[in-house]
């Protein structure tokens, strides 16, 4: 657990009247910032943005019932050219970001920049719906308090929250997710909106259930919604892909998390890094005001329990330069890549390796929409990287052995399972044959010359075989042997995304009879996000 220690003067406040409103927001007063301003443009996209960073965060138990400890009011930071302010859902599986343009305010005193938590009750999170743009809006953050006419408001005040590691981890890892290459699509807001109203009225409760970005040369992309195969055509959503590709994700639920804001956005910009990797939404509301919606590859996106989604940036380990890169963060708050190379006198890949390394220890965020590095110092004092990140002898032998080429696959094989689903739709329940494939993946890594797995469709290891000594003692008990992961990783990357279901045929409704002596229905809670 990390154990983290806050000071307000008071709590935040919304005070709304006739002529004007107020959002006061109390910070840390170990990390006093101070940004005073009247919103100079329309409110509405602040309230907007704002109120989707509370719906992320008050309603993460809509995500995952089981308690997993304390919640983390959002993060805030003020920098000479935009504000943001960024949360993490409870459950580990959603990031938010709110980025406003330093332009929509008009300042009034002191600035000072720099990063701090805010209060922010579920009770302010309800009250920003009283902001209106018929009415001044201004907006404190500080650690001086606020004078409110609200009675019981409350003084000075202390909090401790209580997260657990893997929150913290799950946190850094979301964001630095967000510097892995990838593709960009722009897509038109109705188009997204079409896909969240569909899965808001045709919930699956069983698997496949992903989320298909198909992208052909020379025509717009498609969305393909798993297990009807529905597909909504992106119209005007450029790739650039010079061959066709497939990339799969998970957890569309979330995506409910978009729906208040499409009908307002003017354009959204969608990044996808990689099958079951992080993806992320960016929601263009007018006004310099953007909402970036992070996502893990699924609900719970872990694979040998102890190492969790991996950054898959390669951190630079030099302290001495990981200090000259925060130097330069420090000085001019936001970075790209090429510049601090440039500056510091290193190569782009020592650059990226150290600002990566940074960004692993809450130090730096990534800014997707601007694609440049921030300072912003995630808590109080640097995290523990080696309680967060544990050596991980198996995995960093699995590395070894990929870069060697010491990984052969010698076969990989779809095992199906065909079921007849009746699957509800907005035209009423539709019957789909619906394919379940696990794959089976034969090869030799390193000294090993049979190894074989199999993976489900989500790439869980549901099977492993293996000679060495760990695998003879442990077997999968207490996850996979490093020739495991070796084989997993590369049999992954060449995977083929393919339909998820077809039309139910005379044929194989007859099958589905004889096998189950009625067809299964599918409905309820589409509970795996």
């Amino acid at each position: 657990m990390t154990t983290l220690a806050f000071t307000f003067a008071t709590p935040s406040v919304f005070e709304s009247t006739r002529d004007g409103a107020l959002l006061g927001l109390s910070v840390d007063q170990r990390r006093p910032v101070r940004f005073h301003a009247k919103v100079a443009r329309d409110v509405l996209p602040i309230r907007l943005a704002l109120q989707a960073l509370g719906q992320l965060i008050w309603h993460s138990d809509e995500w995952n019932p089981e308690e997993l400890g304390g919640l983390l009011d959002p993060i805030i930071t003020v920098h000479p050219d935009r504000v943001f302010f960024e949360a993490f859902s409870q459950d580990q599986s959603a990031y938010g970001l709110v980025i406003v343009d330093r332009e929509c305010f008009a300042t009034e005193g002191e600035v000072r920049c720099g990063t701090t938590n805010v209060d922010f009750t579920a009770w302010l999170w309800a009250a920003l719906g009283e902001m209106r743009s018929s009415r001044d809006t201004h907006l404190r953050i500080g650690a001086e308090g606020f004078e409110v006419r609200t009675e019981g408001a409350g003084g000075r005040f202390e909090e401790k929250v209580e997260v657990p590691d893997a929150w913290v981890r799950g946190f850094l890892q979301l964001q630095g997710g967000m510097a892995l290459p990838g593709t960009r699509l722009t897509v038109k807001p109705v188009d997204l909106l079409a896909a969240v109203r569909f899965l808001t009225f045709t919930q699956a409760r069983l698997s496949p259930r992903a989320l298909r970005y198909e992208l052909t040369p020379d025509e717009d992309a498609r969305l393909v919604l798993e297990p009807w195969e529905h597909a909504v055509k992106l119209r005007g959503a450029a790739h650039g892909a010079t061959e066709r590709r497939v990339i799969r994700t998970w957890g569309r639920r979330r995506l409910k998390l978009l729906a208040p804001l499409l009908p307002y956005a003017e354009t959204v910009d969608v990044y996808l890094k990689g099958r079951a990797l992080p993806h992320f939404y960016v929601a263009h509301l007018g006004g310099g005001v953007r909402f970036v919606l992070g996502l893990s590859g699924w609900t719970e996106n872990r694979w040998t329990g102890t190492a969790g989604l991996d950054l898959l940036l390669e951190p630079e380990r030099d302290a001495a330069l990981g200090e000259r890169v925060l130097g330069v963060l420090r000085e001019r708050f936001h970075v790209s890549t090429e510049e601090v190379a440039r500056e510091l006198g290193v190569t782009v890949a020592s650059a990226a390796g150290a600002l990566a390394g940074q960004c692993a220890a809450g130090r730096v965020m990534f800014d997707v929409e601007a694609r440049r590095w921030r300072h912003r110092e995630l808590f109080a004092e640097p995290v523990d990287l080696g309680r967060l990140y544990p050596p991980d002898a198996r995995r960093e032998e699995a590395e070894r052995l990929e870069a060697a080429g010491e990984v052969r696959v010698e076969s990989e094989l779809p095992r199906e399972t065909r079921k007849v689903r009746k699957l509800p739709s907005p035209e009423g329940s539709v019957l789909r044959e619906v394919v379940y494939r696990d794959w089976v993946v034969k090869g030799a890594v390193g000294a090993q010359a049979a190894v074989e797995l199999v993976l489900n469709d989500e790439d869980r290891l549901l099977f492993g075989k293996c000679g060495c000594e760990f695998f003879r003692e442990h077997l999968l008990n207490q996850g996979p042997c490093a020739h495991l992961l070796a084989l997993s990783k590369v049999a992954r990357a060449r995977r083929r995304e393919l339909a998820t279901s077809t039309p139910a045929t005379e044929e194989a409704l007859a099958r589905g009879r004889e096998a189950e002596g009625a067809l299964d229905e599918d409905g309820g809670d589409d509970d795996n996000g």
